[in-house]
């Protein structure tokens, strides 16, 4: 198998394993607020990485860094997951379930333009008919017949909101591609650092959000609950240890632009296990999105 179609099934494993997660992260989070819930992953996540670098021998700075790519990688944590995560769930309270979905759309087109302008990235066409297609895969599965009755002025801060979250994540991903393509002939080391050290600078920014909120007794409360332990410990290691294994892997083997097309295939995904575990209905609607989302899938590995 080459590098290439090793990152793009990494990226489709990222995207479908992370579907999986979310089901639990779905249960957990009605009795777990975001921010406690995002400082609780990040962490057990961060804390379980610890001794797979010790017994591994994965150094603080591999061979080949430089102290420019720590902290460009703390940077792509705290963007990527402290302040995005929490934009997001912001977005998601003004906006609901159907509407957010629309705007994590962007998350594609954001990134593969951003990889174009900063990281010389090309764009082909099969890319950029692959992400049409994926975004409308995803508005057909996240809209609904009925108007959203969600007030003008939600829509309007919850739509500016919302994009600025999926634009933060995906300048996390550009922040931290430099340093996974250049010390690429140190595969494992590499990918284990840049994962730890994005988890445990997004913890410390999580920890210093939770810190300053006013109900933060509660949010740390919350974190060591028996239904915490029992829902968002396995949705943590599917969601941000296994998924955020092949997600950074995906994007260390292949072009940033056609992993993060492969990435929100998840979307869809999460339509088939919905059916499957939460009986939610199969309409016609959802198989058209299943369709057009694997057509911009396999238009994309084309590509």
């Amino acid at each position: 198998m080459t590098d290439a179609m090793m990152g793009k099934t990494l990226a489709t494993l990222s995207a479908l394993t992370w579907a999986v997660a979310v089901l639990f992260f779905k249960q957990s989070g009605e009795t777990i607020r975001p921010v406690a819930l995002n400082f609780y992953k990040s962490t057990v996540a961060a804390l379980c990485f610890v001794p797979v670098m010790v017994f591994a021998g994965v150094p603080i700075l591999p061979h080949g860094a430089e102290w420019v790519d720590f902290w460009m990688l703390a940077a792509s944590g705290v963007i990527g997951i402290t302040i995005a995560d929490s934009l997001f769930f912001r977005s998601l309270n003004l906006l609901g379930a159907g509407l957010t979905a629309i705007v994590d759309c962007l998350y594609s087109p954001l990134l593969i333009l951003l990889s174009y302008i900063f990281l010389n990235e090309t764009l082909s066409v099969p890319k950029i008919g692959g992400a049409v297609l994926v975004g409308m895969a995803i508005l057909v599965a996240a809209l609904k017949r009925r108007e959203h009755q969600v007030r003008r002025k939600n829509i309007i801060w919850g739509m500016i909101v919302g994009s600025f979250s999926m634009f933060m994540i995906a300048a996390g991903v550009v922040l931290m591609q430099p340093t996974l393509i250049r010390l690429s002939e140190n595969a494992f080391d590499t990918l284990i650092w840049v994962i730890e050290l994005r988890l445990v600078a997004a913890a410390i920014g999580l920890a210093i959000q939770i810190a300053l909120h006013p109900e933060r007794k509660k949010l740390y409360k919350s974190t060591v609950s028996r239904n915490t332990w029992r829902l968002a410990l396995p949705a943590t290691f599917l969601g941000n240890i296994l998924a955020m294994l092949f997600w950074v892997a995906g994007f260390q083997y292949t072009d940033v632009s056609t992993a993060a097309v492969l990435n929100q295939t998840n979307t869809i995904f999460l339509v088939i296990l919905a059916t499957l575990f939460l009986k939610e209905p199969f309409t016609m609607r959802k198989m058209i999105a299943i369709t057009l989302g694997f057509a911009g899938a396999v238009l994309v590995s084309i590509g």
